[in-house]
């Protein structure tokens, strides 16, 4: 199992990370937050990122061998977590993180599906399969959730403006760059809201 990955971050993408690893390039499929805070490190700087081995698609055994890479371990965690919903999948789990991990945890907790079916990919039954598979098991998730509320990161602030920009149908990549321009110029935002409405008004 590898566990974690350690390098130079060679490109990224929407949807996943090159990381020069002693001259092995591997490909990590990562999840929006991860993809804010990699692309607002750059290429050619040195990152570590925690990592699951699993296999996307055919039956046990017979899939794409992928990473899946996250920020904490905490994400990693909690990314094993939702492989337990039914249908779900890695790509599908991984789409789904696209807020803090906390956010999605309460939302379970409460069996909040409003909350959840603002997640990319997942619709009214996902939803309910997360509640009843997870609902649970989400302590050690919302105590997370509640440390970093005390202190709020600017890369939360970032994914979840990028969350509702995605859901508005914009692209992720889009999306990150526009965030990204937003931010250099106006960094007293610091509300996702906002910074959606100030995107917009740089269009």
């Amino acid at each position: 199992m590898i566990r974690f990955v350690r390098g130079e971050l060679v490109s990224i993408a929407d949807d996943h990370a090159i990381i020069d690893v002693g001259g092995v390039g591997y490909e990590v499929t990562i999840s929006p937050p991860l993809a804010a805070s990699l692309r607002e490190r750059g290429t050619g700087s040195t990152v570590r990122v925690f990592t699951y081995h699993c296999e996307r698609g055919g039956a046990a055994g017979s899939g794409i061998p992928m990473l899946v890479g996250f920020g904490s371990e905490l994400e990693r965690d909690f990314f094993v977590e939702l492989l337990s919903v039914p249908q779900l999948g890695p790509v599908g789990a991984c789409k789904a993180m696209a807020v803090p991990v906390g956010t999605i945890a309460k939302a379970i907790s409460l069996g909040d599906e409003t909350a959840l079916k603002r997640l990319p990919g997942v619709g009214k039954q996902r939803a309910r399969d997360m509640i009843s598979k997870l609902q649970e098991k989400m302590t050690p998730y919302l105590a997370a959730g509640e440390e970093m509320a005390e202190r709020p990161a600017a890369d939360e602030l970032t994914s979840a403006a990028l969350a509702i920009l995605t859901q508005l149908g914009m692209s992720q990549a889009e999306a990150l760059h526009r965030i990204s321009a937003v931010r250099e110029a106006e960094p007293e935002i610091d509300e996702a809201d906002a910074l959606v409405r100030a995107v917009f008004r740089r269009k």
